[in-house]
């Protein structure tokens, strides 16, 4: 009995890990709102001297199947810079987007659109 409750545990947690989603904004502290305000988002490489912090990521997810949701990438991009301002990155360089038109089950999604960058910090 108890490897089965373990077994749906498990299941349970897995679930839930599929429905990923944006930071919420009420989670970023008064100077993570500001770095988030003023962030800047680069498409590729950065010329100035910086340092990687970590990989981000942001998704636009359209979860309801009976009603009509326009992804846009920059719902998806606004996800990147939340996680970037999460880490105290001063921009995102390298932003990549990818629009998944058939379900997404990793994100548990109709369809999405997922964005990923790398965090920096720019070298003092």
């Amino acid at each position: 009995m108890t490897g089965s409750r373990s077994a749906l545990a498990l299941l349970g947690i897995a679930l839930l890990a599929g429905c990923a989603s944006n930071p919420d904004l009420g989670s970023l502290s008064s100077p993570q709102r500001a770095r988030l305000a003023s962030m800047k988002v680069f498409r590729g490489p950065v010329s100035q001297p910086h340092t990687v912090i970590d990989s981000v990521r942001g998704l636009a997810c359209h979860r309801n199947a009976y009603r009509q949701q326009l992804l846009t990438e920059e719902e998806a991009i606004e996800g990147v810079k939340l996680k970037a301002a999460l880490v105290d990155a001063d921009a995102v360089a390298n932003v990549a987007c990818q629009r998944n038109s058939g379900t997404d089950w990793t994100n548990n999604c109709w369809a999405s659109i997922v964005c990923v960058g790398d965090a920096i910090r720019y070298a003092q």
